[in-house]
């Protein structure tokens, strides 16, 4: 039974009786305790006395050794029911006479402690033990057994008259308590009713009654304030909504209207969306498509350079180079483009590896020298010789530098250009330091807000000045904050301007370190097959690519081996063991990818360096699949060289190494005596 879904009604009467009866109980049983308590030690006084009686009337018997006195002395306590068993003992302890009933008997000699006279209670019997004396001298002990009747009779009797009191006053409460609780669950059960009335036919106008001026009376009144509140708001309600009935139809026209302009807006914005879509898979693919022929004009004009440079005729050297300065110009545009529309679709990724700062900048500022001589600036490079190495991507650093440092060259006419980089650490985290400054035109606060915003510069008369397309500074920050890093400008009109860089040491990409070129291993070089350490094997099915590589490869002393297709070019793979192996991604039958799969899976050829020549720019594809370095078309040849160079001094290292002597490597001429540059295609 859940006493809490009871009624009020049974609750209350349920109450009364617990609590009167448990009163009544409890008293009762104290009572009756209390009484058998007293009891019992009057019964065991009397038993005492009786037995001091007996002692004294046995004093003689138990003196003279008269048994049979003795024994009638005790006989005399059959008058006394309640006493079972009667004992006297020597003082020895021995058994001299006795007395019993039923049955039962006392033991035959006499326990440690009856020298004294006392009574104890044991197993439902009462025990007492009375010295005999005879002048003073004690003769005997008297050992007297009760069973306690009188004491079990009277607990009996008191006990059922107990019960009989506990149910007539339970029967009187349980009558009292039915008539009385209704002063407390009437106006309860009645407010209940009431609020089933309204609750069930809505009607807030219905009130419950008021029987009296205690806390329910007060229930019941703030419950008909309560309905009276309702019904004015209910009435209130119902003027509201007839007005809202009166305007939601002017609100439903007003609603269709704009849903109609809405849905139209929908429409252009989607429109204007595809069309901004086609515009980026345009000027992507005319990007990609316009590399190719750049690449024959750059790298024709500059074969065409050294052929005039070496007939002496300098105005046909200078018309190649306006050619070469153009084609170059036009792939940082086409480069730029590419950028931002990766960077807009999120499609940017980093390709992380650890790299020498100091060397990446030595390259850069070669690069650099015509853009510092053009305006007769001076440049000034400070950078700690125990500078650290970096894991980042090298190849937007560079960009990042290359910008702000061309920029710091075509805003600065016969001033000065710096760069210093050091190491700092901030916010727990070791941080490469590049501050880019100059002496130049500067940037007031005004223009720096959109300085790093794309198609933005300082001011519209800036590029009518200078040119450019305002995608560098945006394109350099959208690097910085891929690498997780920071770039400041600090700058007034008039007195130059200073670009500050932070870049983690440690970059927080995603992606492994690249792959090595190639690895150092004595295997490198088979004992079967030597590789053709001046072999370059240039796989492209652009024939204009292959004229250009082979022309200007063979001017440094490489035997250039061509092939225009995967399949021929994974044959003489096979059978040249070339030094470098140049690969196009975009080729008939088998594409660049598979190629280089089948290259890196094959034992033999794994080893082999691959230079990916692509105008696809998918540098993780071609990371990932093993190839030691990648290039985009229109390819710069000085960095063709230097990272073919490179692969070369490990071979040469490696055969070294491995007892086995360079055969046959040409010398090189006075051409590429001199450490080659590092040539980047993007200049702002």
């Amino acid at each position: 039974m859940n006493l809490q879904n009871l009624s009020i009604k049974r609750k209350l009467m349920l109450i009364t009786m617990l609590t009167s009866s448990a009163a009544l109980v409890l008293s009762a049983v104290s009572f009756l305790i209390y009484d058998l308590i007293s009891f019992r030690r009057q019964l065991s006084q009397d038993l005492m006395t009786q037995a001091e009686i007996i002692g004294l009337n046995s004093g003689a018997a138990m003196a003279f050794k008269d048994e049979t006195a003795a024994t009638a002395t005790l006989s005399a306590l059959k008058a006394k029911d309640d006493i079972v068993a009667a004992a006297l003992y020597s003082p020895e302890g021995k058994l001299f006479a006795h007395y019993f009933q039923a049955n039962k008997s006392l033991p035959s000699s006499l326990p440690s402690r009856s020298q004294q006279n006392f009574y104890r209670f044991e197993d439902g019997y009462l025990h007492v033990f009375q010295q005999v004396t005879m002048n003073g001298e004690r003769v005997g002990t008297l050992h007297l057994l009760s069973d306690m009747r009188q004491w079990n009779t009277r607990a009996k009797r008191y006990t059922g008259i107990l019960v009989i009191v506990v149910l007539i006053c339970g029967s009187l409460a349980l009558l009292l308590s039915s008539r009385l609780q209704k002063l407390i669950s009437k106006p309860i059960l009645h407010l209940e009713d009431t609020m089933r009335m309204v609750s069930s036919n809505k009607n807030y106008e219905i009130r419950a009654s008021r029987f009296y001026g205690d806390e329910i009376g007060r229930l019941i009144d703030g419950f008909n304030t309560m309905l009276s509140e309702i019904q004015l708001r209910d009435s209130a309600l119902q003027r509201a909504n007839n007005e809202l009935q009166t305007s939601t139809h002017e609100l439903e026209v007003e609603i269709i209207h704009r849903k109609r302009t809405q849905d139209e807006l929908l429409t252009a914005k989607q429109a204007a969306e595809q069309a901004n879509r086609a515009k980026s898979a345009f000027l992507a693919n005319m990007s990609h498509e316009l590399r190719t022929p750049l690449n024959a004009i750059i790298g024709y004009s500059e074969m065409l350079e050294e052929e005039v440079q070496d007939t002496a005729k300098i105005s046909n050297v200078r018309d190649l180079q306006k050619i070469q300065a153009a084609g170059k110009h036009l792939l940082v545009l086409i480069n730029d483009v590419l950028d931002l529309s990766k960077i807009e679709a999120g499609k940017m990724q980093l390709h992380i590896e650890s790299f020498d700062i100091a060397g990446m900048i030595e390259e850069m500022v070669t690069t650099l020298k015509p853009a510092i001589a053009k305006n007769a600036n001076t440049f000034q490079l400070r950078i700690p010789e125990d500078i650290s190495a970096m894991r980042g991507d090298v190849t937007k650093v560079r960009q990042i530098l290359l910008n702000l440092l061309s920029n710091a060259c075509k805003f600065t006419d016969h001033g000065s250009v710096w760069l210093d980089v050091d190491r700092v650490s901030a916010a727990g985290q070791d941080w490469i330091r590049f501050r880019v400054g100059d002496t130049g035109i500067g940037i007031s606060t005004e223009q720096q807000e959109n300085l790093f915003q794309e198609f933005t510069q300082a001011d519209i008369s800036i590029s009518r000045k200078y040119g450019g397309t305002g995608l560098g500074l945006a394109i350099s920050h959208r690097f910085v904050q891929l690498m997780k890093g920071r770039i400041t400008v600090e700058s007034a009109p008039g007195q130059g301007s200073v670009f500050t860089v932070h870049l983690p040491v440690q970059a927080a990409g995603e992606q492994a370190e690249s792959m090595a070129p190639m690895k150092t291993a004595s295997s490198g070089v088979s004992s079967e097959v030597k590789p053709d350490a001046d072999t370059i094997l240039v796989i492209d099915d652009d024939m204009a690519v292959r004229d250009l590589m082979s022309r200007s490869l063979t001017k440094l002393g490489f035997r250039v081996v061509a092939a225009a297709s995967g399949e021929e070019g994974l044959r003489l793979a096979k059978q040249l063991r070339p030094l470098v192996i140049t690969l196009d991604v975009i080729m008939p039958d088998w594409d660049g990818w598979t190629v280089l799969n089948k290259l890196k899976a094959d034992s033999d050829l794994a080893e082999i360096p691959v230079i990916m020549v692509t105008i696809v720019d998918n540098e993780a594809m071609g990371r990932d699949l093993g190839a030691s370095s990648y290039l985009i078309k229109p390819v710069d040849r000085e960095r063709l060289v230097t990272l073919i160079e490179k692969h070369r001094a490990m071979r040469s290292s490696t055969v070294a190494k491995a007892g086995v002597p360079p055969a046959n490597w040409p010398a090189r001429n006075q051409k590429t005596s001199r450490k080659p540059e590092v040539v980047s295609p993007r200049r702002h």
